[in-house]
């Protein structure tokens, strides 16, 4: 059985990270330009605020360029929250959108300060856990009973949820699936050789709750080079330790081979983090990736 996969972009992919454009400062009609152009037809829409909020002319934008939205992106600081209901109006006003251009995926993920190094979660009490997880678990039935979007968690490097039993922990409890990111996986729980295969076979594990991917690489040297000198994630990002998709320690080659097996239907996103590209570097990266997974047949 082969994989079916649609696959889409994202504005992080043109290094764009906040609402405000930056780090890499990419006008948001650029990037859409440019995600046409390479072959994309659908995307997620990125940091809230970042592409046009008011439906009609987002809707005109898109159609101009005959792309389609395939979820959005929640990025939210849990450490600064007491409970869901804090946080329900930005998350009402993005799923009304979605819901708007039938989108049905929310992908959220967490930003807070768990220090350089994810120091600070070893001095987290069970209550604290038990907290962050219950606004998790709150999020997914709202956005499900309210809007029929399925909130889908992006386990993410130096984020309150990265390592594989964080990730199962937050999964048996909350009953969310997982937008898995390959990159990020193997970031944190794997290797810095060649076919390393930490994500891989998270994939064979868990695949009844992966239902949306990020494809993503990671760079085996520079990893290597980060633990060695003990150096923190931004400092690897900007290293670009997230690399193009044909060069990582992850084989898409076997990947391809173990999503045609498990039959995965679904949204995979290619997904570059690359804070220091220039727009053109990074729609030339968003070309080579989508070419790659053609060339080795992850997509049609």
């Amino acid at each position: 059985m082969n994989a079916k996969i649609t696959i889409a972009t994202a504005p992080c992919s043109w290094g764009v990270w906040y609402a405000d454009g930056t780090p890499s400062g990419t006008p948001w009609n650029i990037f859409l330009d440019q995600a046409s152009e390479a072959g994309y037809k659908s995307l997620e829409l990125g940091p809230d605020g970042y592409l046009p909020a008011e439906e009609g002319k987002l809707r005109e934008e898109l159609s101009a360029r005959k792309l389609e939205v395939c979820a959005g992106t929640a990025c939210y600081q849990f450490d600064h929250y007491n409970a869901f209901k804090d946080l329900r109006p930005r998350v009402e006003a993005l799923c009304r959108r979605l819901q708007s251009f039938n989108a049905g995926y929310l992908v959220t993920m967490d930003e807070s300060d768990v220090g350089n190094f994810s120091e600070k979660k070893k001095d987290y009490p069970p209550s604290l856990w038990k907290k962050y997880f219950d606004i998790f678990k709150e999020l997914g039935a709202y956005t499900k009973e309210e809007f029929g979007i399925e909130t889908v968690f992006h386990p993410h490097i130096r984020t309150l949820i990265e390592t594989e039993d964080e990730i199962i922990r937050m999964m048996d409890y909350c009953g969310l699936n997982l937008c898995f990111d390959t990159g990020h996986h193997a970031y944190v729980n794997g290797g810095t050789e060649a076919s390393d295969q930490s994500a891989l076979n998270f994939i064979k594990a868990h695949k009844r709750r992966i239902v949306y991917l990020h494809f993503k690489n990671v760079d085996g040297v520079i990893r290597k080079k980060v633990l060695e000198e003990h150096l923190d994630s931004n400092a690897a990002f900007d290293m670009d330790v997230m690399c193009d998709l044909k060069t990582g320690v992850i084989d898409f080659a076997q990947l391809k081979k173990i999503l045609d097996d498990i039959g995965f239907s679904g949204i995979g996103v290619i997904e570059m983090d690359m804070p220091r590209a220039t727009t053109a570097q990074a729609f030339a990266a968003a070309k080579r990736n989508l070419e790659y997974l053609r060339e080795i047949r992850l997509i049609d």
